[in-house]
């Protein structure tokens, strides 16, 4: 049984905005739009983005770094979406830019994970977005009007607790750096979700990106840190230089992550048919952003790299994935910060793991993700206590006790989260519940077709066979 996931929408719209910048076409072999890309690339079309489809393929024409700059700029997409496009805007420090309040509120997002409708209006979530990444000149700030323009200066780079800078502003600073024709360099432990910087290599960037640790050092450098009480710790180095034109590459998007998980986890804890086989094909697995699969294995998950390929600058491949032998059940573990910043989409999805996991499973929350996520957390506990499992929430994140055999559970709800309707759409399936879960139409809108795939792998291959 194999299945054909949605490309990733993060690293679509990352390839939009590279399409943009490249003098020239970029062609995306197998190709179909997921969630919110299309309205983003019409969005794109204002910076002077051309795109077209051609059977399989997207055709997309860029302008370089001659690109246009409207004077309206766009303040209702999510958070990694909406500063994209003023980082791009930010290229001129001179020019004034419009925010007009939108008529409804947009897919406003935490960075990682969907945080819910925001109390303040639309336009001041806007506001207080841009000023979190960038340092502005206001002109004019009125009911559903706000003038403003761009500051040359930077805002100071802030890592978090792990020593990494969080993706999204890395995406700007990189994005800015190579619009501007500006040197651009700075050193992290464990990077998370470095799709761009992969791509830029790809492209064409005037980018290092290296690894250094204890082999790259001299002798000298390891004395003079051992007698300093330095501990040694492996970082990446990032140095952007000038970079003139970026020429023309053929491309391709793989699959989504947080789709890619589901399928595993139901694989694992569903009523699936012992006989049944899953491949999951083109699975994004770079390391930065595919933690939840290292934690499924962990847990005892049997899945496998059946394929690997470097190609396009990163790393995608197949899974393979078996339901989990008669008898044998899931382990429960504990996961760190580390693990959980680079699962974060896929959180409610381990957390569901967990619930049918022998012991004690602890998710640990990175720091700077803890507040936010904190209603989400509560919401998703509350939900999972319905099948008997006990759940704790506290202030790091949090622990699951799962159970051998859990109650069935009804009135299941996505609340404003589709990665949480995504998750308790897996749990509802493995319990064999007949009614779909409140707010199945948000997880079908962001994750299309994923409710027949998920589906699918409840059904008999031999029953397959008899039927066709």
């Amino acid at each position: 049984m194999e299945f054909l996931l949605n490309p990733d929408r993060e690293r679509m719209n990352l390839t939009l905005v590279m399409a943009l910048l490249v003098n020239g076409r970029t062609v995306l072999e197998d190709f179909s739009w997921p969630s919110g890309a299309e309205r983003f690339a019409n969005a794109l079309k204002e910076f002077g983005l051309e795109y077209a489809t051609q059977g399989h393929q997207l055709v997309l024409t860029g302008k370089g770094f001659q690109y246009s700059l409207p004077s309206v700029l766009p303040c209702d997409f999510g958070e990694l979406e909406n500063v994209l496009l003023w980082t791009l805007a930010s290229k001129d420090s001179e020019q004034l830019y419009t925010f007009i309040a939108p008529e409804t509120a947009g897919d406003v997002t935490s960075g990682d994970v969907t945080s819910g409708a925001d109390s303040a209006s639309p336009l001041e979530s806007a506001k207080q977005l841009l000023q979190k990444y960038f340092k502005i000149k206001p002109q004019i700030d009125e009911p559903g009007k706000f003038v403003f323009s761009f500051e040359p200066a930077e805002p100071s780079i802030r890592k978090d607790t792990s020593g990494s800078i969080p993706y999204i502003m890395r995406n700007r600073l990189l994005i800015r750096a190579l619009v501007r024709s500006e040197y651009l360099t700075f050193e992290e432990k464990s990077p998370v979700r470095d799709q761009l910087t992969r791509m830029f290599q790809f492209f064409g960037v005037a980018l290092k990106y290296e690894g250094r640790g204890m082999e790259q050092l001299s002798e000298f450098e390891r004395r003079l840190m051992m007698a300093q009480g330095k501990k040694i710790e492996r970082t990446q180095t990032t140095e952007l230089s000038e970079t003139r034109v970026l020429t023309a590459h053929d491309y391709f998007v793989p699959g989504d992550t947080s789709e890619a998980v589901s399928i595993v986890v139901l694989t694992a804890v569903g009523n699936v048919p012992k006989e049944n086989a899953v491949k999951i094909l083109n699975v994004d697995l770079n390391t930065s952003r595919s933690g939840a699969i290292s934690c499924l294995k962990r847990m005892g998950v049997n899945v496998d790299n059946a394929t690997r390929r470097e190609k396009f600058g990163d790393v995608f491949g197949d899974l393979d994935v078996f339901p989990m032998a008669a008898g044998k059940r899931l382990q429960g573990r504990r996961f760190g910060e580390d693990a959980v910043a680079s699962s974060l989409s896929e959180y409610a999805l381990l957390a569901v793991a967990a619930c049918f996991a022998e012991g004690e499973t602890i998710l640990r929350l990175p720091k700077e993700n803890r507040t936010a996520m904190r209603p989400m957390n509560e919401f998703l506990a509350e939900n999972l206590r319905k099948t008997g499992v006990e759940v704790g929430v506290y202030e790091d994140g949090m622990v699951i006790r799962g159970m051998e055999t859990i109650l069935k559970g009804s009135d299941f709800s996505a609340g404003e989260w589709p990665e949480v309707g995504l998750a308790l759409t897996v749990l509802s399936l493995a319990l064999q519940n007949d009614e779909p879960i409140k707010g199945a139409d948000l997880v079908e809108a962001t994750y299309p077709g994923i409710l027949a795939k998920l589906e699918q792998v409840l059904v008999s291959e031999k029953t397959e066979e008899v039927e066709s």
